[in-house]
């Protein structure tokens, strides 16, 4: 038996036997016992308890010295705590590379939180073999992110969409043009945008991709409640015809191809049998939890897929120093964590905006607070986090002017949503305090804004300027929850003007800035700073190259031999 360890079932019968022995017995103690007392103890029959004991002495975990006559009692000693033998035995897992075995050893006795917090630690000797298995490692200070396409909208389920699904088409962020992807021919006839399939794509369930697939999902984006369904509503219908998926739509709108192109117009199948939809991606989902998930290779990935077999993702408290992972992602620079590898954002910015409601501050309240706000982000940013003066980089250079003379400190005790704070939202919002206002602050995300006067938060953009700008302005929670109904429609019938009117790309994007101006010169918002997001890459590790967003691509990763 006790040549037989390697066993995870052996291993923990071992373990609870322990446990079992540690609420009886005091460390390093030497006890005189009886075999009916240690059989009544340990739920064992007399007939194994010597072979049981004996095993565990064996492993070294205690002494024990049988009784010898009629009458005499055994003898035994303890020599390690169950926890001490818990961890040193997680600890040999993780310098394997066995991440997942250990990760079961702790949630099978309840140690699931402790490991989390010693697993950093661990990685160091783990990183070689599993760099030898062309398995990947990354800590990162978020639980397991929301992987549905249709209901993802946070930057970090950025990752694994990208990982996990294809679009039918694609932006190349060198060429700022849109190319084919799983649809390899695209053509518009007149107001119908036709799009014909690959016939060589497979979903991770084996299945293989239909014209009716791509059309399902188009149609659930068209009708189905969602961060980003303003994007489709210039689509009327959509239909197949073999290979063909054809959309016809209010008139030509060439900014469909970028729509298509974005990571959250990616293609998935729905099923009963999981919560999470199949993709096409390179990378398909082998096992998740809250607080651990797993991408493997796709080994049927119909074009050149992932250069790593397998990608590992566990939550950590990345802010400590001394911790290891061939990735760790310590989070945004803001939260006060520097790293050695520090990715400043090229677009996005946190931002302070104001939720339509009829308790809503004065524009007079407001100028106050967006004159203090400003001068404090003058004050306290830096390289890594600089001023921003517009939501996109593009317009960095653009002054942010509030064109109202009249400043008022509120009176009132201001509602303020600060979800997800971190060290500089706090200080601001400190700042204000100290110049007078006063501040009653929730944390909890899901809270309904319209409930606040205020709210502080963040945005990144993909690699695609002028679409990223224009998502923003159409979806994002400022026009869904600080702009009146009456002002999203004369907003959104403006931004289609300006459309229209454009001669190219390149002149829409100048122009969507008149609308961001119209939003901070009635009051909607204004921008705060443009963060940076901290790492810290394994040598070894190529390919870790960001985006706009500061997001690594984990098409692009392999190791170094």
């Amino acid at each position: 038996m006790v040549g037989n360890q390697s066993s995870p079932f052996i291993n923990q019968i071992h373990l609870q036997r322990l446990k079992q022995l540690c609420e009886h017995y005091e460390l390093h103690q030497t006890t005189k016992i009886d075999i009916p007392t240690l059989s009544e103890q340990l739920n064992c029959s007399d007939r194994n308890i010597a072979k049981l004991v004996k095993t565990l002495a064996n492993i070294g975990w205690l002494s024990w010295q049988p009784g010898r006559g009629r009458g005499n009692k055994s003898e035994i000693t303890l020599h390690t705590s169950f926890e001490s033998a818990l961890m040193l035995l997680l600890e040999q897992h993780c310098h394997k590379g066995q991440l997942s075995e250990a990760s079961r050893y702790a949630e099978s006795f309840g140690f699931s939180k402790t490991f989390r917090k010693r697993l950093p630690h661990w990685l160091s000797v783990a990183q070689e073999n599993l760099k030898a298995k062309n398995s990947l490692i990354t800590l990162v200070p978020y639980t397991v992110p929301n992987m549905h396409p249709l209901w993802s909208y946070r930057a970090a389920s950025r990752l694994y969409i990208d990982a996990m699904y294809d679009t039918l088409l694609k932006y190349d962020r060198e060429t700022k043009s849109i190319r084919p992807h799983i649809a390899h021919y695209y053509e518009f006839r007149d107001n119908e945008l036709w799009l014909r399939l690959r016939s060589d794509v497979l979903f991770h369930n084996g299945e293989k991709l239909t014209a009716e697939h791509v059309a399902t999902c188009l149609t659930d984006r068209m009708t189905k409640p969602h961060t980003y369904q303003n994007l489709y509503r210039h689509i009327l219908n959509v239909r197949t015809e073999g290979a063909w998926v054809i959309l016809t739509m209010t008139h030509k709108q060439p900014l469909i191809l970028h729509i298509l192109a974005d990571n959250n117009a990616s293609i998935y199948r729905e099923t009963s049998e999981r919560t999470i939809p199949y993709g096409t991606g390179p990378f398909m989902l082998e096992s998740h939890n809250k607080h651990q998930w797993v991408l493997a290779k796709f080994p049927d990935y119909f074009s050149y897929g992932g250069f790593i077999d397998k990608a590992e993702f566990w939550t950590s408290d990345t802010s400590e120093t001394k911790i290891q992972g061939h990735i760790v992602h310590h989070g945004y620079s803001s939260n006060g964590f520097i790293a050695c590898d520090q990715v400043p954002l090229q677009t996005g910015c946190d931002i302070i905006a104001f939720p339509n409601s009829e308790q809503s501050l004065s524009m007079d309240e407001k100028a106050w607070i967006f004159h203090h706000a400003r001068e404090f982000c003058h004050q306290v940013t830096n390289k890594i986090l600089p001023v921003a003066n517009s939501v996109v980089g593009y317009h960095q250079h653009q002054d942010v002017y509030l064109y109202h003379h009249k400043m008022k400190q509120p009176t009132q005790v201001i509602r303020v949503l600060a979800a997800h704070s971190n060290k500089y939202r706090i200080q601001l919002l400190k700042y204000l305090e100290s110049k007078g206002a006063t501040f009653e602050i929730c944390s909890d995300d899901e809270t309904e804004h319209t409930k606040f006067d205020m709210t502080v938060g963040g945005y990144v953009f993909s690699d695609d300027d002028m679409f990223g700008y224009f998502k923003w302005l159409i979806c994002s929670s400022v026009f869904k929850y600080c702009l009146s109904p009456q002002q999203q429609e004369a907003f959104i019938n403006i931004v289609d003007k300006l459309l229209l009117t454009s001669d190219s790309e390149m002149n829409y994007l100048n122009q969507l800035h008149r609308c961001e101006d119209w939003l901070i010169q009635h009051g909607i918002f204004f921008p705060l700073w443009r963060d940076s997001l901290s790492y810290n890459f394994d040598k070894s590790l190529q390919g870790a190259d960001t985006d706009s967003a500061g997001t690594v691509s984990l098409r692009k990763l392999w190791f170094e031999d």
